[in-house]
């Protein structure tokens, strides 16, 4: 592992620091890690203070409730679902520490066990215990991007501004405290990358069979992970001859065979329930074939187009500069790759495209936690392009300026991510009103529209109304109202849009623009008479 100090902060003053440090290995080690645990660790911290965020669509129905069905009925197995069954594992692992403690009891018996199982789900925190387990699990995911990047050989800031791609994301974050399958698929593809990028380094096949394996599990998180087996089968063909046909053909039958034992491992429904497996995965397909509500895209290339608005100016940061900044240097990144490893290349640039082509050109449905699993990749693939200015910029200054506003970019992500998470730990729609009348009046150019509710909440504060309130919706410019209690319906409303509203109130437990369907807590939202009317605001009526 290259574990050299950036350029930026090499000098004559600091070559016997250098020194000292590569004479002592483990001390080296400990401060290059120590960047990296502070990533992690901030993930962790946010994400768990706004653990207890409230209602999600998906986890009690799909997944919590059928861990409660199996343990009760005493088939330690999961049924056949519209998910694989990892998550279901990952749900029950909670339940152990209650089972260990009623196996010591003198007088237990089998029952008994099952019983405190039971009573452990049972619990009312217990889907927060779940929720802190899935978030752990989540930010592995972080550590494989880095270990990744240090396999390719590639400096290990270089690897901590991969990892900070996931580590510093606002909306994975948010998407890891989920009870679902999303983030559980990416912690599995950084996983396969970091095995793959492995097998490049020594050129040894276990490496490849341990990326076979992750790429399996991944399929067992989520079905449509089952694309991580392109780069493993790939990775295969390109390091063999390729004369060689009857070896190229066993050991891609052997990685596959090997994948989908560690599919099993997770699923085992998939033989023991078969009918319903079937069922119920020809049921999830088909209704992503044919749309969600309004997350439903016109065709293929609709899709992609919203994928790609979403990863640029949404995923990397909630700063519309810096978001657009790191998505493009994705594109800059995959052409340094290209030009310095070709087969690596292929490999990073080929799951995001196979991946998408697959789920775009397949489905209708348009969520955006859905194309996740592919930043692993994406964020190699950008932090390459950082490596390569501080290689290539050989004055120190423009390097020292470059550090500084990468440093201001993570600081700007982690200050949001921690705010974020204390808005869902102090619900507050008084405050919330005030800071929706600040709004209104720092923009006196433009005529707003209030709610009954906003403006009851304000009479109620005795808050001065500014003088570009109005009363009529023809009049108004925008809209001001609470999402739930007078929005449209949860289900029509418009969604899929960074524009879909000019500023949000509120606890940030989601990107409400992309999950304007949300179910959980309600929010002051501030939309444009056309965005107002294109959702159907009755307001703007």
């Amino acid at each position: 592992m290259n574990v050299s100090l950036p350029p930026v902060v090499r000098g004559p003053s600091l070559q016997r620091v250098v020194r000292r440090l590569e004479a002592r290995p483990r001390l080296r080690a400990a401060l290059i890690a120590a960047p990296l645990l502070l990533v992690v660790s901030l993930f962790i911290f946010t994400a768990y203070r706004g653990v207890d965020f409230g209602y999600h669509w998906d986890e009690v129905d799909w997944q919590v409730k059928p861990v409660r069905d199996m343990v009760a009925s005493g088939i330690l197995m999961p049924r056949g679902s519209i998910y694989p069954a990892f998550a279901k594992w990952l749900i029950l692992l909670p339940t152990l520490p209650a089972a260990v403690t009623e196996i010591m009891a003198p007088q237990h018996t089998a029952r008994s066990v099952q019983a405190a199982m039971v009573a452990a789900i049972d619990s009312p925190d217990y889907l927060l215990t779940a929720r802190r387990a899935f978030i752990v699990v989540s930010a592995l995911a972080i550590v494989w991007v880095y270990l990744a990047a240090l396999a390719f050989r590639r400096k290990w800031w270089e690897a901590l501004i991969a990892a900070s791609c996931l580590g510093l994301s606002w909306e994975y974050n948010y998407h890891s405290r989920w009870v679902a399958t999303d983030c559980l698929a990416v912690q599995f593809s950084a996983m396969t990358l970091f095995f793959l990028a492995m097998f490049f380094r020594y050129r040894r096949a276990g490496w490849l069979y341990a990326a076979a394996v992750a790429a399996g599990l991944g399929t067992g998180a989520k079905f449509p992970a089952v694309i991580l087996l392109f780069p493993v089968v790939l990775a295969s063909v390109m390091s063999r001859k390729s004369y060689d046909v009857s070896g190229q053909l066993r050991r891609v039958v052997a990685l596959c065979l090997v994948a989908v034992l560690a599919y099993l491992v997770t699923t085992p429904a998939t033989i023991f329930d078969p009918f319903t497996f079937t069922e119920q995965l020809q049921w999830i397909s088909e209704h992503y074939k044919n749309g969600h509500w309004t997350h439903t895209t016109a065709n293929g290339f609709h899709h992609w187009w919203l994928v790609l608005v979403y990863l640029s100016v949404e995923y990397f940061s909630p700063y519309l500069p810096l978001s657009l900044v790191m998505f493009l240097s994705i594109f800059a990144g995959a052409v340094f790759w290209w030009r310095a490893d070709r087969r690596a290349s292929v490999l990073l640039i080929g799951f995001p495209i196979a991946f998408l082509c697959f789920f775009c050109f397949r489905y209708k449905a348009m969520l955006a936690r859905n194309y996740l699993v592919t930043i692993p990749f994406l964020s190699v693939l950008s932090a390459r392009t950082f490596g390569e200015l501080f290689e290539r910029v050989q004055r120190r200054w423009i390097r020292g300026i470059a550090a500084v506003l990468l440093v201001a970019a993570a600081a700007a992500n982690a200050i949001w991510m921690v705010s974020a998470a204390e808005t869902i730990r102090h619900v507050d729609p008084n405050a919330d009103t005030r800071a929706a009348i600040a709004y209104i009046a720092k923009h006196p150019k433009l005529k707003f529209r209030i709610s009954e509710k906003v403006a009851k909440l304000a009479a109620e504060q005795h808050l001065a109304m500014p003088a570009n309130i109005t009363t009529t919706a023809t009049s108004a410019g925008a809209f001001v109202f609470f999402a739930k209690a007078e929005g449209p319906d949860p289900y029509l409303i418009h969604t899929n849009d960074p524009w879909l509203t000019m500023a949000i109130f509120g606890p940030r437990e989601l990107n409400f623009n992309w999950y304007s369907g949300w179910w959980g807590h309600d929010r002051i939202l501030v939309m444009t008479l056309a965005k107002a009317k294109e959702s159907g605001v009755a307001l703007a009526k």
